[in-house]
């Protein structure tokens, strides 16, 4: 494993099939391979996964902004795109690749586990509905398997309550829920387990009197307005000059950018935006164990 860190890859309790050379493309792999390059000058191998976060996310800067990449298939297949980026697979990739116990050609399959961990209910494919669909329900897996723990109520969050129910309300605009009624009742029934649970966040006008409680690299879900829907848009915290920037895939800016202004007034300007949920790193420490 990882030399000064106590890791153990992730998933090694989750039993995958993991397809990987089927879902990556010539074009993602010849990324990775950059990406192993920048890894080793980086030397992320020494560093504890919290503090890689940032470092990766930064490999990704500039990367085309794309939405809907996901579905591009029938079967729901664990799909690989490290060349175009929403603000959701950005979040997947960034984790993926943190969580990796080398940085080699020979983490490629780890790479797709990862992925699949991060990206379905019991790191299972099973079909469209064990997809993490909403933010706050991708949040509550990855804290039930000690991936990530909700930091929100502890930086100074407030309740929040909010019916889930945008994708059973709008399900003719997700081809899939349309033609499998089936598979609509599944999402009906995720929704209301989702809206029964008790969520906190920080009001996007407190974000800088708790900005002390953000750290590098946390993983900021940014919540909505928009009827029937947790979050609208998720990225990472990244830490400059004392203050708290958002590092994202923006469809405004149609590429992977850190905001000019802090997150406070970054979110100030986009009034559908009400606030942040925070996700922060659980893994253990660096020590001495070699793995």
């Amino acid at each position: 494993m990882i030399r000064l860190l106590t890791i153990c890859c992730f998933l090694l309790s989750a039993a995958i099939n993991c397809p990987a050379a089927a879902t990556i493309s010539e074009a993602d792999r010849q990324i990775l391979r950059s990406f192993w390059e920048y890894a080793e000058k980086q030397q992320l191998s020494n560093l504890s996964v919290e503090k890689r976060i940032p470092v990766i996310a930064r490999f990704f800067l500039g990367k085309p902004y794309k939405s809907n990449t996901l579905n591009v298939t029938q079967e729901e297949l664990p799909v690989i795109n490290l060349r175009e980026l929403d603000c959701v697979t950005l979040v997947e990739n960034v984790l993926a690749l943190a969580y990796l116990s080398q940085y080699n050609e020979n983490a490629v399959d780890s790479f797709v586990e990862n992925i699949i961990k991060i990206r379905y209910r019991n790191g299972k494919i099973e079909d469209y509905t064990s997809r993490l669909h909403y933010s706050t329900d991708w949040l509550y897996e990855m804290q039930r398997q000690n991936l990530l723990k909700d930091v929100t109520l502890a930086a100074g969050g407030i309740k929040y309550s909010k019916p889930v129910n945008f994708m059973s309300n709008h399900y003719t605009n997700y081809p899939v829920l349309a033609k499998d009624k089936s598979l609509l009742q599944k999402i009906r029934i995720i929704e209301t387990e989702i809206s029964r649970r008790t969520y906190y966040y920080i009001p996007k006008e407190k974000i800088n009197s708790i900005n002390g409680k953000i750290q590098n690299g946390d993983v900021v879900l940014i919540t909505t307005k928009i009827a029937g829907l947790d979050t609208s848009h998720l990225g990472f915290a990244l830490k400059q000059g004392g203050k708290t920037y958002l590092l994202h895939a923006s469809s405004t800016g149609k590429k992977v950018v850190i905001t000019e202004q802090p997150l406070q007034e970054y979110m100030e300007g986009i009034q559908s935006q009400t606030g942040i949920i925070l996700g922060r790193i659980t893994f253990p420490l660096p020590d001495d164990s070699v793995h």
